[in-house]
This record gives structure tokens, C-alpha cells and sequence, in this order.
């Protein structure tokens, strides 16, 4: 920070102790670019020193508008140092807050859309699975019935008396015609 922006306060401080309207008096004026409040334009060229030089000169004016600038930073350097955040700054990040949360909220809603989107399919999917295994099980059981069938149509025994030991072996089948 510029000594002169420091002398500036320091004067500014000793002097507002006489009141609260000089605060108030002190924005209107910042807002008014540094015109509208005698006292504190003669202040402000005296701190600066501007005091000295004619309002009418090229000199006065580079020198007016460099002061300004510098001050301007100054206070922006004192606001930062104390945690204030400028009033259209603060409104830039709301704006920005506002549209991150419009944002997320929409891309909470897609999450959501395909979250819904995947289970659906998921859920295709495992119905897939089960339609083999009932296929897989209903041919398994088709084949035993099969096998069954051909073992029930080749196996013929001999008939059975008690004498007669029980024959494992298929009998011979005739061939007349």
C-alpha cells in the first residue's frame, strides 16, 4: 500500500470520529468518482498531493486520474486485508453459485435418468440368464425322457419263472416275415 493512501485513512479515521455521517458522506462521494463532498476532495488532493497544482492543467489531470487509481487499488488491498469482499464481486459469485447449483441439479437429473436407464437393462438382462437355464433344464429333461424311451424300447426280457435265473441280456428277436 501507498503512504499516501495510508496518511489518507489515518487522517480519514481521526477525523470520523467526529461523526458517522462523514462514512456515509465518504461513499457517496467514492461512488460520485471523488466529487460532490468539499471536504473530502480537499482532504483527498491534500493526502495526494494535488493540492498544489491548477485543476486546469494536463499535469493535474494524469496526476487526479493516477492518484484515483492508485487509491482505488489501495482500498481494494485494505477491504481484501480486513475479509471484506467487494459488493460486486460478492454478486458475481452468487450469480456463479446460482448457476453451478442449476448445474448440478441437471446433472443430477441425468445421473438419475441413467441410473434408472441401467437397472432397466440390468433387469433385461437377467432375465436372459434364466430363459437358458429353463432352456437348458427342459432339453435335459426331453433327453432323459428320450433315453428312456429307446432304453424302454430295446430292453426286452425273457418271461420269468421261478426256475429260470432272471436274463440280463436282451432277447433275440425273430426276424419272420
Amino acid at each position: 500500500m501507498d503512504r499516501q493512501f495510508l496518511q489518507f485513512w489515518g487522517d480519514f479515521f481521526t477525523n470520523s470520529a467526529k461523526g458517522q455521517k462523514q462514512m456515509e458522506d465518504m461513499t457517496k462521494w467514492m461512488q460520485q468518482g471523488f466529487k460532490g463532498f468539499d471536504d473530502l476532495t480537499a482532504l483527498f488532493q491534500k493526502t495526494y498531493g494535488l493540492d498544489h497544482l491548477s485543476e486546469s492543467g494536463d499535469n493535474y489531470l494524469k496526476m487526479w486520474e493516477k492518484a484515483v487509481k492508485d487509491f482505488e487499488k489501495s482500498f481494494k488491498d485494505y477491504l481484501s486485508f480486513l475479509g471484506v469482499v467487494p459488493k460486486q464481486e460478492h454478486l458475481s459469485l452468487v450469480e456463479k453459485y446460482e448457476e453451478l447449483k442449476e448445474k448440478v441439479a441437471s446433472q443430477e437429473e441425468t445421473i438419475k435418468h441413467f441410473r434408472m436407464l441401467l437397472d432397466k437393462k440390468v433387469m433385461d438382462q437377467g432375465t436372459v440368464p434364466d430363459g437358458y437355464q429353463d432352456l437348458i433344464k427342459k432339453q435335459t429333461s426331453e433327453f432323459q425322457e428320450l433315453t428312456e424311451s429307446v432304453g424302454q424300447f430295446f430292453k426286452t426280457e425273457a418271461p420269468k419263472t421261478k426256475d429260470t435265473p432272471k436274463s440280463t441280456k436282451p432277447a433275440k428277436r425273430s426276424t419272420k416275415k
